[in-house]
């Protein structure tokens, strides 16, 4: 009985539409049980399946899609196999017959699993996944977070403008779509806006000892260091980072920059990390007073007892983006779908979009967090 208050409180009316018949009636003739979603997160991000969860049952609390339950089909790729996701995705659509596809999360996994989706014709809406590229495989291929090339801009104006921030280190993960992506988008920014990228250092996929790169890095002596990565590997890098110890020209410990990787409570809990006074983009902030975020974050809450990351939040919306493209088709068919989200505007859920422009790519807000006293805090909103 909680959880169903919950869900009431937190979902708006949903509209049936006259050519709902028709759908209920292909329904029952093909006997079709659960209207069957496919959802894939790779990584150490188990609780996005959380999001996503909550979606479906505030939807199936008033009755489902056309009257039949909504079933999530889910893959939890722990170990971030890209072979696991690629093979996952095309069972969804082959033997569970899912009608849309919802993840994955990492870019890598993305740009990989949207040819297979286009190839089937099964609408796909990528959760954290923030590479622009994972949208070229085709129309059928959505994206719900803000792209890379806007964090990027966004981190790059920041800490040249309010900042006064003139010289910054990078140090990448190779290898993979996000990681590469992000740190050539905050160089190519940093430098337009007349900032100075001093070193330049990448690190391999396992590496355990930072001292290589973070020793040339130090030399460089940089006022910023953007450290493009994973949670596993930001609390090595950043402790030895501090224990070299990274300055700048004058001797102040340099500012450390991240991106929304860092938007998780396994870092912020690893008390080895030296994040504190550091600044990264992320998708909402959970001390917002949005009247619609406000909800999610309370009902979410309340059901799970933690407060949802902003990961956890484009789950829940890229659900919700989906059901609200099926609810105004009046159908199942993957291109009157495909076509209802490409045509949404001003989505308010516990993240916000305007519209997408002609490569799938939606029109939304980055936040600026830094961390004090071990804790995320709201900086700064940054609007398209």
């Amino acid at each position: 009985m909680h959880k169903f208050l919950a869900l009431m409180s937190l979902s708006v009316s949903l509209f049936i539409y006259a050519g709902c018949d028709s759908v209920q009636e292909i329904i029952v003739s093909q006997k079709i049980q659960t209207v069957k979603i496919g959802f894939i997160v790779a990584g150490d991000r188990a609780p996005y399946l959380n999001g996503a969860q909550l979606a479906v049952d505030e939807i199936n609390e008033r009755g489902g899609i056309f009257g039949t339950p909504v079933e999530l089909v889910s893959l939890i790729n722990t170990e971030a196999s890209l072979p696991l996701s690629i093979q996952t995705a095309e069972d969804m659509i082959l033997k569970d017959k899912v009608i849309a596809i919802i993840g994955p999360n990492r870019s890598t996994h993305a740009v990989a699993v949207g040819p297979i989706a286009q190839r089937y014709s099964v609408p796909m809406i990528t959760t954290a996944a923030s590479n622009p590229d994972v949208t070229k495989a085709g129309d059928f291929v959505f994206m719900a977070s803000v792209t890379d090339a806007f964090q990027g801009k966004v981190l790059a104006q920041f800490a040249i403008t309010e900042l006064d921030v003139t010289t910054a280190a990078i140090l990448t993960l190779s290898a993979d779509v996000y990681t590469e992506g992000i740190s050539e988008f905050f160089a190519l920014n940093f430098s337009k806006l007349g900032g100075e990228i001093v070193a330049n250092e990448s690190y391999e996929s396992g590496t355990t000892d930072f001292t290589e790169q973070l020793t040339s890095i130090a030399a460089a002596k940089p006022e910023a260091f953007f450290i493009s990565s994973f949670a596993r590997d930001i609390s090595p890098i950043t402790q030895l980072a501090r224990a070299i110890p990274l300055q700048n020209a004058v001797g102040a410990p340099t500012l450390f920059f991240g991106t929304d990787t860092w938007d998780n409570e396994v870092l912020l809990a690893d008390e080895d990390a030296e994040v504190e006074g550091s600044f990264f983009t992320t998708h909402f902030s959970p001390s917002t007073d949005e009247p619609t975020t406000r909800a999610f974050i309370n009902v979410y809450q309340s059901i799970y007892g933690e407060v949802p990351t902003g990961g956890i939040a484009v789950n829940y919306d890229a659900v919700k983006l989906l059901f609200e493209a099926i609810e105004r088709a009046g159908s199942l068919a993957p291109e009157a779908i495909r076509d209802q989200l490409s045509v949404t505007e001003n989505y308010i859920g516990a993240t916000r979009i305007g519209s997408y422009d002609e490569n799938r790519h939606p029109t939304k807000s980055s936040v600026i967090l830094t961390i004090k006293n071990g804790e995320k805090q709201f900086h700064k909103q940054i609007d398209p």
